[in-house]
């Protein structure tokens, strides 16, 4: 009885490390943050007030050149930005794609655009 109680135990253990490893190794997602995009100025979309709920910022995940995401940016625009602010690379995310692999000539650091209406999360990324 206690061997068995001894190998539960252990077996136990072992996979509750084995969860442990896989959870740390998923990527954290990239900060994004919120900016108005062009022509905001504080004017209602189209007339409408503006949102009364939070704006939910999407979980965006980078792994080498792939961008991976759910489909809370359906019909966005991806952008990469130079250091000069300049457009280097712009796609936009159709429905049911998951991830978009970014080109891989392109070494450095860039801002990441994701374009929602009027509305753009971002932040910086090292490619």
């Amino acid at each position: 009885m206690r061997k068995k109680l001894l190998l539960l135990f252990l077996m136990m253990s072992l996979s509750s490390s084995v969860c442990y490893i896989h959870a740390d190794g998923d990527p954290d997602p990239l900060p994004l943050t919120i900016k108005p995009g062009p022509g905001d100025d504080n004017i209602p979309i189209g007339g409408n007030p503006r949102p009364k709920s939070p704006i939910q910022i999407p979980e965006v995940y980078l792994d080498g050149h792939t961008l991976s995401f759910d489909a809370a940016i359906e019909g966005c625009e991806v952008r990469l930005l130079d250091e000069d602010g300049n457009v280097i690379f712009t796609d936009f995310i159709e429905e049911n794609q998951t991830s978009l692999i970014l080109p891989s000539t392109l070494s450095g650091t860039y801002e990441l655009q994701i374009v929602s209406g009027n509305i753009i999360f971002y932040c910086e990324i090292e490619l």
